[in-house]
């Protein structure tokens, strides 16, 4: 647990946040919020890595075309054409997504009682900024 606790606090050093990868940062969150002993989180590790995975995955061929017309999205100069497709491929993604979210619900059941599957799903879903502690701007809102 102490191991965890130092983890996060390096993690808060900027330098060394923008070199941990994004899913190695949920990862040690979660196990570090979700209130278990070693023996469940070295059991849950490996799912919520392939839950990563596996959720990344799902949303890759919308994350590529989003990036690809990053800068008419930005400009506002997406044809209509280029804006349907986009939101064709946004709801498949959501589709995928909510399939392996499912899939997962069922791998976490196998170490983790009910509540602490929704807790789990809940720490996934905390911004970047919350997993590393920083304070909460009220003017991007």
């Amino acid at each position: 647990m102490l191991c965890l606790v130092a983890m996060i606090m390096c993690v808060s050093n900027s330098s060394y946040a923008q070199k941990v990868r994004k899913s190695d940062l949920k990862v040690n969150y979660v196990l570090y919020n979700i209130g278990v002993k070693r023996d469940v989180q070295a059991k849950l590790k490996p799912i919520l890595e392939a839950y990563l995975a596996d959720k990344k995955a799902a949303n890759k061929e919308y994350d590529d075309a989003k990036t690809k017309l990053k800068n008419s999205i930005k400009t506002g100069t997406l044809t209509e054409k280029q804006a349907q497709a986009l939101l064709n491929m946004k709801w498949q993604a959501d589709e995928k997504e909510l399939a392996v979210k499912r899939q997962y619900e069922t791998k976490f059941k196998t170490v983790l009682p009910v509540k602490k599957v929704y807790l789990c799903f809940s720490l996934l879903n905390d911004s970047k900024s919350k997993m590393l502690g920083e304070p909460k701007d009220d003017s991007e809102e």
